[in-house]
């Protein structure tokens, strides 16, 4: 899997719900996956994602890699150490350029005067901090979209033809802090394309109740681990949670 693909596979979901991105890329985006055809248009698309691309090109930057490398993708997505040597002005450049993408200039200020240290570039960043659908304005900020949005995972204990039973940890807020709460089921979707031999108790990837990937155990891993760095800030600024 190249990071065009990967890209295409995690944002897939958002643009079939019409959240993001130029309308009906995710019809080009599961024929790339499946036939890697297209790449310079599924390239180009990516840039359109108005709260996408402000990351990639900035962990690329840094990293000296082009914004469509597999490893600067997954740092975005899931999580790797790409993200371990952002400043907290490295995080106010980024929340600066998606002023330019849509979100309000007025929640920008907001948000880079009261930045909280140690956030990472990841895309639950986005999801906490800046706060889902504030760059679009496509969808409400509010704790059932935030677990949808944020990139979690789910081991699978039932599989069908386009959906799946999975094993999660929803988010909850309790005492204006987040949590994950206990595991329990959830039912999530998939295309049998993107991961033809799924079983049962693998990891799966979810975004807005959609499977684009099985998770390997160093994936897993980070994702947990980047994730959970970022509900520790949030939860050391109760302030500033959205």
């Amino acid at each position: 899997m190249d990071g065009h693909e990967l890209a295409a596979r995690f944002s897939y979901i958002t643009n079939c719900l019409g959240y993001c991105g130029p309308e009906d890329i995710y019809k080009k985006f599961l024929e790339y996956i499946n036939k890697k055809s297209f790449q310079a248009e599924i390239e180009n698309s990516l840039k359109r994602f108005e709260g996408l691309y402000p990351y990639l090109s900035a962990i690329a930057k840094k990293s000296g890699k082009k914004f469509t490398d597999y490893d600067v993708v997954e740092a975005y997505w899931l999580g790797n150490s790409l993200l371990d040597n952002f400043t907290d002005e490295d995080i106010t450049e980024i929340i600066m350029h998606l002023t330019m993408r849509g979100l309000p200039e007025s929640i920008g200020k907001t948000l880079t005067e009261n930045l909280p240290l140690g956030f990472v570039p990841h895309h639950n960043f986005n999801v906490f901090y800046v706060g889902v659908g504030r760059t679009t304005g496509k969808v409400e900020t509010n704790l059932t979209n935030m677990d949808n949005c944020r990139i979690s995972f789910g081991r699978v204990v039932e599989i069908f033809d386009e959906r799946i039973i999975v094993m999660v940890n929803s988010l909850k807020k309790l005492q204006g802090k987040f949590l994950l709460g206990e595991e329990e089921p959830r039912t999530a979707v998939y295309i049998k394309e993107m991961i033809p031999n799924m079983k049962k108790n693998d990891y799966v990837a979810l975004h807005w109740g959609f499977a684009p990937m099985v998770l390997d155990e160093r994936q897993l891993e980070n994702l947990k681990k980047y994730s959970q760095t970022i509900l520790d800030v949030m939860n050391a600024n109760p302030k500033n949670e959205n």
